[in-house]
């Protein structure tokens, strides 16, 4: 008789999540549906238990000049393709603490338990202001690159999600 090995379907909720924006004011964060992962989710807050991986949501950007990836080593890396167009953008902000009391995450959801949701409003518990997004991703561990738009597009059809190709850049200090 053969035993059936259960996956884990569940994980243990941190009690602090994450939230960064570039607005230093927030004293709730509201359920929004614009930067929805899944359609039939409808509106949520964002919040991760990783402080570095929550930096690089600190400066507005989007996946046609951006590239952002957490590798196996737990390392995050975000990937620029337009280095003018991130300092333009870069206008500093906060990274807020939450209380992960109503918040859920999904397993089969693209980031894992990295990504946890509120469908309720959220009040920040604390936050630490940054001058800049840069300063708060370097600060918190993530490798920033800022490449050109070929080595971006190279870096997203990867098989390895760009990483041998990271290993030979420099990051920023």
């Amino acid at each position: 008789m053969s035993e059936l090995i259960e996956k884990k379907t569940e994980i243990e909720k941190p009690s602090i999540l994450y939230h960064a924006s570039p607005n230093k004011g927030v004293t709730e964060f509201e359920p929004r549906a614009e930067t929805a992962r899944d359609p039939s989710e409808g509106p949520v807050v964002f919040a991760t238990p990783d402080k570095a991986f929550a930096s690089c949501f600190i400066v507005p950007t989007d996946d046609r000049w951006t590239d952002i990836s957490v590798f196996e080593n737990g390392i995050c890396t975000m990937v620029v393709g337009d280095k003018k167009r991130f300092e333009e953008a870069d206008k500093g902000g906060s990274i807020y603490s939450l209380s992960s009391d109503t918040f859920n995450t999904d397993l089969g959801q693209s980031m894992q338990q990295r990504e946890w949701v509120s469908k309720e409003p959220v009040r920040p518990i604390d936050k630490s202001d940054y001058k800049t997004g840069l300063q708060a991703m370097i600060e918190n561990g993530v490798k920033v690159y800022f490449v050109d738009a070929e080595t971006l597009e190279r870096i997203k059809k990867a098989d390895d999600h760009g990483l041998e190709i990271i290993k030979t850049l420099t990051p920023e200090k």
